[in-house]
């Protein structure tokens, strides 16, 4: 038995050893390039380091920014994810001029979403905010206009910027699966944080009031006629109602990520460079996720793999590779905030650590068994995923400032 076994671990050592030479590092590279972009993340947390009293000043103020950056992710997520199938299948053209129906009704039901998503999170920070603090009726109107305006404003310049490098990867050949949302993630965590923290400030003005509320009213109208002219079109509800199921899961998850950073809004006044990484922190665990996540289902609708649990060998090498990438970003997320003065750099390395098998685990039981189910992995699998490791990453950090 004990011969057995030695033979077992011997060849096990020789097939990875051969695959070792036949492999090379290829996915570490290609992870440490791709990662690259949630870098960008530090910008939006200077963003709001810069600003940082303003962010403070409100128990809602930091709990409502989590679900904000969530939302943003995910429904950024589904719509770069429903323009690239839409190019490379050919139901979307490359142009904003005379394009497919598919696309209008893509976009139609991306804004309806979004604009319905927003209000419910203002609502519900608004509910436990009141829980919380107290009942404050002024601070209803405030919430949900902010939550509402940053959603609105953000999506209203996300979508043509995603569709403008969307047409021009997919024009030069290059493909949108690869180029959308790695970029498009980064680029969005910045515009939602500027446009969050001027409209955290702005709104407690009765001009900033009225300003906010005109921009709404004025893409509320805009929604409208975008679902009086395309809401009957072949697939709006569908593409609603599926992305709904989701996205309401993880606006639930997202609240919880918030109420675990407001939780320790006394720790971000001590240490305050911890929000120039925080959004770097989500970014690139998310990141980690997807792109387990992605490989997976890739795996599992070609049929090169079996829809079991364990990892075969090429999977378990994979993985080391892309997980040595993540935490090299980390210690230097580490090292940032340490050189501006936050002592605790093992919180930063010791939330990934802990963090990546789980996120390893959530990932491949999620897609085994929405592949199971014959679900569509674009609506469910990595807006699940980005969620849940945005959550996963608020209150394991929450929790490691809690005991420092």
């Amino acid at each position: 038995m004990h011969l057995h076994g030695e033979l077992k671990l011997w060849t096990v050592l020789k097939n990875l050893t051969s695959l070792v030479k036949e492999e090379g590092l290829k996915r570490f590279k290609e992870s440490l390039i791709a990662y690259s972009t949630g870098l960008g993340g530090l910008v939006a947390g200077l963003i709001v380091f810069l600003q940082l009293e303003s962010f403070l000043s409100e128990p809602w103020i930091v709990m409502l920014y989590p679900i904000m950056i969530t939302l943003r992710g995910n429904i950024c997520g589904i719509f770069s994810a429903r323009l690239s199938i839409g190019l490379n299948l050919g139901s979307i053209r490359p142009s904003f001029r005379r394009n497919t129906p598919l696309f209008m009704i893509l976009i139609s039901a991306i804004s309806s979403t979004s604009f319905l998503l927003s209000f419910l999170s203002g609502l519900i920070v608004f509910i436990t905010q009141m829980i919380v603090v107290g009942f404050k009726s002024e601070l209803l109107g405030v919430i949900l206009l902010t939550a509402l305006g940053v959603q609105t404003i953000s999506i209203s310049i996300a979508i043509p910027i995603t569709c403008s490098l969307g047409f021009a990867s997919f024009k030069r050949n290059m493909d949108p699966d690869v180029i959308l949302y790695p970029i498009m993630s980064t680029v969005t965590d910045i515009i939602e944080s500027l446009i969050y923290i001027v409209a955290v400030i702005i709104v407690k003005s009765p001009t900033g009031f009225i300003a906010l509320l005109s921009m709404c009213i004025l893409c509320f109208l805009v929604v409208l006629y975008f679902i009086k002219k395309y809401g009957r079109g072949e697939g709006f509800i569908a593409s609603i109602k599926q992305a709904l199921a989701s996205l309401l899961l993880c606006l639930s998850i997202g609240w919880l990520s918030g109420l675990a950073l407001s939780s320790v809004r006394s720790k971000l006044e001590t240490y305050p460079s911890i929000m120039i990484v925080y959004p770097a922190i989500i970014d690139t665990l998310g990141d980690f996720g997807a792109s387990i996540s992605s490989t997976l289902t890739t795996r599992l609708l070609e049929g090169s793999i079996n829809p079991e649990l364990p990892l075969n060998l090429l999977e378990l090498y994979e993985t080391i590779q892309i997980w040595i990438s993540t935490l090299i970003y980390f210690i230097v997320y580490a090292c940032i905030a340490f050189a501006n003065g936050f002592q605790g750099v093992h919180a930063i390395i010791l939330c990934f650590i802990v963090s990546s098998p789980i996120v390893l685990l959530v990932c491949r039981i999620s897609a085994i068994g929405i592949f199971k189910r014959n679900l569509d992995p674009d609506n469910f699998v990595i807006p699940l995923e980005t969620t849940f490791n945005d959550f996963l990453g608020t209150v394991l950090l929450s929790f490691f400032l809690g005991i420092i």
